[in-house]
């Protein structure tokens, strides 16, 4: 089960299932959950006060459905600057940046409707070291390859891929150095066969250039990370095998670093990187569930636990010396904590969640969201508990630093739609953002913080007062703002942002021009 861009249908099946925990995984894990605190909080927590729309961009939404409403997306840094792209529900496309105030931020470059209001997104901004690559169409060309400077007069179209007004399926784009690697993806309809080919680009027409066609006998995981101006990614032969490749962008630097199995129907799933290592998850058809790692050479890419086909398995993140997956039966629906040593060694779980849905038929618990600050020694996740309905039976917001004492239950519920999840974004070990839903009159679903402690956990901001929602969406971290999109008072998603006290930045972390502070 497949389609054009990778493994996505297969990816999806297993999470429908019913799970729990293995008679040997031990209780509940609730004595570690009640055990006493820290007394002193983190004082890296912002406050209301510091939470503001950045500028009113979109018109009021017609959709009706606040969480269907457009806004902006893709928030990216470029130079230190934020940029978005503005895709209006009437068809209108933008590149837009902004410096940080309500007066610098503008539209860049405007694309006008093609296709009225399914007109093709202005999407996957990638910033290269002086050049801002995304996908944006017009009328001649289609949806097809742009670059910018970052000013109006220097954002200009790069190649006709697909020649003429046909749109370019372009995908994993990954910067190295100052030039573009990525996969352009060409559909045959007659035979019902995708080619898939690597091409690179330093901006310009001439230098817009396949490197390696792989043909039309392979599949391409969704599944890359690009590291160090490198890009991993995963090939899956239709006849057999699955292999991790590397590529810097050039003929000679593009190679297979590890046949991982002949296995026929295996996929990639939780691909976690932090610093030069990634992780990942290896579902092959044998119903085994295997944990790697890889350091982008052939050498150190090894598989480090292996986990029968009775469990769901997934990766979250490495801290220190350990890898660490959950793992949840298909017969008791308990999910449990495990670390695995990064040299090798047997798997040690250490923590289970609890679940007071179990005997209430189904109640699968899965993991929705991971985030780790950079450099982090903790792994926060959300779990959401699934039930035979369409919504879900319960959301969590948990924290673990890989040891039972410091895995700690923040939030509940998170979001309980089953149209729109709560992103989770951890900028340091003692601040997350999040989105938590309060019922009964209470706030809808609105931004949370958090400083991994649950007397350190509370709301941010009520934008919409009296019991409505503004679904914010796409945390992303710049300077000393966390800056998000959210629905407001102008009925409409605009772009938001988060003012951090000092104590919340990195040092040497540029901060916005212009932010005045």
């Amino acid at each position: 089960m497949s389609w054009r861009g990778g493994w996505v249908v297969s990816l999806l099946v297993v999470g429908a299932g019913c799970g729990g925990a293995l008679p040997e995984e031990g209780g509940t894990g609730a004595e570690a959950a009640s055990a006493p605190l820290p007394a002193e909080l983190a004082s890296c927590l912002p406050t209301a006060a510091d939470t503001q729309r950045l500028q009113a961009v979109f018109p009021p939404s017609e959709l009706g459905v606040p969480r269907l409403a457009y806004g902006p997306g893709g928030f990216t840094d470029f130079g230190g600057t934020l940029f978005f792209a503005a895709n209006f529900e009437d068809g209108r496309r933008g590149l837009w940046k902004s410096d940080g105030t309500a007066a610098g931020t503008v539209e860049v470059k405007s694309f006008p409707v093609t296709e009225g209001p399914m007109t093709p997104a202005v999407a996957q901004l990638t910033p290269a070291s002086s050049q801002l690559f995304f996908q944006a169409a017009d009328a001649t060309h289609g949806l097809e390859l742009w670059v910018s400077d970052g000013t109006g007069a220097g954002t200009r179209f790069v190649k006709d891929l697909t020649p003429g007004a046909g749109d370019s399926y372009l995908s994993h784009l990954t910067a190295s150095g100052n030039a573009l690697v990525f996969f352009k993806e060409t559909y045959d309809p007659a035979n019902s066969t995708t080619r898939y080919e690597l091409w690179v680009s330093d901006g310009t027409a001439s230098g817009t250039v396949p490197v390696h066609d792989f043909g039309t006998s392979i599949e391409l995981s969704n599944e890359s990370v690009g590291v160090d101006g490198a890009l991993r990614f995963f090939v899956h032969e239709r006849g057999g095998g699955t292999s991790l490749w590397r590529t810097d962008g050039t003929a000679a630097g593009t190679v297979p670093l590890k046949r991982l199995t002949s296995g026929p129907d295996a996929f990639i799933r939780d691909l976690r990187t932090s610093g030069g290592l990634s992780l990942f998850m290896m579902y092959e058809d044998s119903g085994l569930r295997e944990l790697w790692k890889t350091d982008g050479t052939a050498a150190g890419t090894l598989r480090l636990a292996s986990f029968g086909p009775s469990r769901d398995v997934r990766a979250l993140g490495a801290l220190g010396a350990y890898a660490y997956v959950t793992t949840t039966s298909y017969t008791t629906q308990y999910m449990v904590l495990y670390r695995v040593p990064l040299t090798g060694g047997n798997p040690t779980s250490f923590f289970t969640l609890p679940n007071d849905y179990t005997s209430q038929g189904e109640a699968f618990p899965y993991i929705d969201a991971v985030s780790q600050a950079p450099g982090g020694s903790k792994l926060f996740f959300s779990v959401t508990i699934g039930s035979n309905g369409p919504g879900p039976r319960d959301t969590q917001l948990w924290v673990t630093d890989g040891t039972a004492a410091g895995t700690r239950l923040l939030r509940r519920p998170l979001s309980l739609s089953d149209e729109y999840g709560s992103p989770v974004h951890a900028v340091a070990d003692d601040l997350v953002l999040f989105t938590a839903f309060e019922g009964g009159g209470g706030a809808g679903i609105e931004p949370w913080v958090s400083n991994g402690l649950p007397e350190g956990t509370r709301r941010l901001e009520d934008i919409v007062p009296g019991g409505g929602s503004s679904y914010p969406r796409e945390f992303f971290p710049l300077g000393s703002r966390v800056y998000f999109s959210a629905y407001d008072e102008t009925e409409a998603v605009q772009p938001w942002f988060v003012s951090l006290p000092d104590t919340c930045v990195a040092p040497g972390v540029a901060r916005p021009s212009g932010s005045g502070e």
